[in-house]
């Protein structure tokens, strides 16, 4: 491996050799990083990895994951990142759809405790006969999939070193010498590059949970200046034990999904600091931000200066140079204009210019928004959260809330205030929204009634 012969060069030497590039129970310096990271490449380098290679990498959250990613990024590799929680299934499924070349585990996969090793072996497996990459995307990660199957979505060496740069050029954003709780796995979009590449390039330090439970959490918000996590993340430390503090906290940032009012609140109250928002796509990277929180709850923030947005019948479009799917012949070309749609519901202030969320897009036969019928069912006194999920079947309820929560109840309130045909057919009553492996509800009917949250439909009539 060269030291200056790929795109990433520059972002391993941005910082003093003797710097903590990252914590977990340990300390790594940059120097380290370096020289790990080197040390690997030579290693999947001797397995046969050359430049154009596709490998998938997945296993234990640990600083050799972070040395491989850019390990084999400096062979010119093109990597495929799974979710370190994915079951055995849904992994094989990814396997089949992106069919690398290699397949690079790192030690043994902890589902259930979601403990972070510094260190840990790593296997080497070739998969003859699969295919080449058929595009020059060095990065392939997959959406949540919270609407169907995952898709698979390429981002190229520009791209990254493109977010990197306009992150880099916001001014709330980690900065040389502070420390930054990533909370998240580095397999989602904004971990990776807003957590751990923007640090790389600013020189500051990452520090990673020691597990996924909620006393490993806190502890890395401790000791850390800024704060990236999901919704959920904020809402354990909003309710953390008396006592807990966060005495450096001066930016937290909340992406992935929609933060709830009550946390931020709550959070705000308790730490003083308010819950900033990012919001982006796998395919297209960061979007949209409001690091300092001023818009509140259910904004996506602004527009980061670069990324070009527009509205076009209520939903949100990016434009993009060129397609980010790597998989899909029929999708290999640019979107019509270069404008590439994110499914979701979007309304834009025309004094601020921030925009904010209004749903994903779908209706029902009868015209109704399904963000309307969410909005309906929340309003209701015992519910907590809702999913409403649109045609061409009967309309469906997943309803989420307290112990107080009554089934009949929910068929009258709906058509009280949507009408009868507006009305879902279907509800179902669960103990909480089933979510994908990255945190996100999942939309998805077919995914739903796999997994036994609800049952089946059946041909007609109402489901409680």
């Amino acid at each position: 491996m060269s030291d200056d012969g790929w795109w990433g060069a520059e972002l391993l030497a941005a910082a003093a050799p003797e710097a903590t590039w990252a914590r977990a129970d340990d300390a790594v310096s940059f120097a380290t990083l370096r020289v790990r990271t080197a040390r690997l490449a030579r290693t999947l380098t001797f397995h046969g990895i050359r430049p154009g290679a596709s490998v998938a990498l997945h296993g234990s959250p640990s600083f050799t994951h972070l040395w491989a990613v850019l390990a084999l990024w400096s062979i010119g590799a093109q990597v495929v990142l799974l979710e370190p929680s994915l079951g055995r299934a849904e992994r094989e499924a990814l396997l089949e759809l992106s069919d690398p070349q290699y397949v690079v585990t790192l030690g043994a996969l902890r589902r259930e405790e979601e403990v972070f090793v510094p260190e840990c072996e790593v296997l080497v497996r070739p998969r003859p006969g699969a295919r080449t990459p058929r595009t020059d995307h060095c990065l392939v990660q997959f959406s949540s999939g919270t609407t169907g199957r995952p898709k698979a979505a390429g981002r190229t060496a520009d791209s990254l070193l493109t977010e990197v740069h306009r992150l880099g050029r916001l001014p709330l954003m980690p900065r040389a010498g502070e420390r930054v709780a990533v909370l998240e796995p580095v397999a989602h979009s904004f971990a990776l590059i807003g957590g751990v590449l923007h640090a790389l390039a600013t020189g500051a330090c990452v520090v990673f949970p020691a597990s996924g439970d909620r006393a490993s959490l806190i502890a890395a918000a401790e000791r850390c200046e800024v704060v990236l996590g999901r919704p959920g993340h904020f809402a354990v430390l909003a309710g953390a034990p008396a006592g807990v503090r966060l005495p450096r906290l001066r930016l937290a940032v909340s992406g992935g999904d929609s933060l709830a009012g009550e946390t931020a609140g709550a959070f705000a109250r308790r730490y003083g600091v308010l819950v900033g928002q990012a919001y982006g796509t796998t395919e297209t990277g960061i979007v949209a931000t409001d690091l300092a929180g001023t818009h509140g709850p259910g904004t996506l923030g602004v527009p980061v200066p670069g990324v070009r947005t527009r509205i076009a019948g209520g939903i949100l479009q990016v434009q993009v140079a060129r397609s980010p799917y790597p998989y899909e012949t029929h999708e290999a070309s640019p979107p019509v204009g270069g404008w590439l749609s994110t499914h979701d519901l979007v309304a834009r202030d025309p004094a601020t210019g921030a925009l904010r969320l209004r749903g994903r897009a779908g209706r029902t036969a009868s015209g109704a928004d399904l963000l309307d019928i969410e909005a309906v069912l929340r309003a209701h006194r015992h519910v907590t959260d809702a999913v409403v999920l649109g045609g061409p079947d009967p309309v469906e309820a997943h309803v989420a809330g307290t112990e107080e929560l009554r089934p009949a109840e929910l068929s009258s309130w709906c058509r009280r205030f949507l009408g009868e045909h507006s009305a879902p057919r279907r509800f179902h009553v669960v103990p909480e929204l089933a979510r994908s492996a990255s945190g996100k509800v999942l939309r998805d009917r077919a995914r739903l009634h796999a997994r036994g949250w609800a049952p089946a439909p059946g041909p007609t009539g109402r489901r409680r």
